[in-house]
């Protein structure tokens, strides 16, 4: 068996047993949608989950689900990878509507550079 074994990411929003299977056993949590609100909510859940196994919440990375709408219109995408952020979470991982074009992929990057720290 691999020591360290690779990291863990374990995705989705279920209080009981997924929020605390990450506390336990994860390194990455992912919050497949929902929204700022939601994530913040579910953020405070996984963080009361890691105190009780005495583990600091800060060691799990969080990433969300970010989706360019399909006119592609960027701002809607900025303002929500902005608002995700102020929420505190790490990784935005953006999805693109189909037809999938690289063409598309210069101006979400400029449009989202400002927000990376």
């Amino acid at each position: 068996m691999q020591r360290p074994h690779p990291p863990l990411c374990i995705g989705g929003v279920g209080e009981q047993r997924t929020l605390r299977t990450v506390a336990r056993l994860a390194q990455h949590w992912n919050l497949p949608g929902g929204g700022p609100e939601v994530f913040k909510q579910k953020r405070d859940v996984l963080a009361a989950h890691c105190a009780e196994v005495g583990r600091d919440p800060a060691g799990i990375t969080t990433s969300v689900h970010i989706r360019l709408p399909e006119g592609g219109d960027i701002g809607p995408l900025v303002e929500e990878a902005a608002a995700y952020a102020d929420a505190g979470m790490d990784v935005g991982i953006v999805y693109l509507p189909p037809p999938h074009s690289p063409a598309v992929l210069e101006p979400v990057a400029q449009a989202l550079r400002p927000l990376v720290g």
